[in-house]
């Protein structure tokens, strides 16, 4: 990695996908030979627990200016996982997130887990807008 992190990553959900974010974030190490500790990517081996993650359910209930508290999480993620589902591409804050991470130039570290819908399809979309589009030059 570039820098030091303070977060694995950031997960952003809706919170109506609060269980598969809970389940994402409680998974044990991954076993076989294509577990991840034996890969090694352009940011170095995949570590086998992802570990520390930004989880906004325990970081922010005492916080008093939430906008400033995720913007910090945001920079202080090396990675930014969306669980995406129809719930997740209604929500105005997961599709902010995006597109604060991906103003951060980190745009390539953007990962996705598809829990329920479908890409393109007009009735069950699971994607925010924010991971549609590539990010113009000017940030927007």
């Amino acid at each position: 990695m570039d820098q030091p992190f303070r977060y694995r990553a950031f997960i952003s959900y809706s919170h109506a996908d609060e269980a598969w974010r809970s389940g994402f974030t409680g998974a044990r190490n991954v076993s076989g030979p294509e577990a991840p500790g034996r890969r090694e990517t352009e940011f170095g081996p995949v570590p086998e627990r992802l570990a520390p993650v930004f989880r906004d359910r325990d970081e922010l209930p005492s916080a008093t200016n939430l906008g400033e508290i995720l913007t910090l999480a945001l920079q202080q993620s090396a990675n930014q996982i969306v669980i995406c589902s129809p719930a997740a591409a209604r929500s105005r804050w997961v599709n902010e997130e995006i597109l604060t991470y991906k103003r951060l130039g980190r745009e390539h570290r953007v990962f996705c887990l598809i829990v329920e819908g479908e890409p393109g399809d007009p009735s069950r979309e699971c994607f925010p807008n924010a991971l549609i589009y590539k990010m113009g030059r000017t940030g927007g």
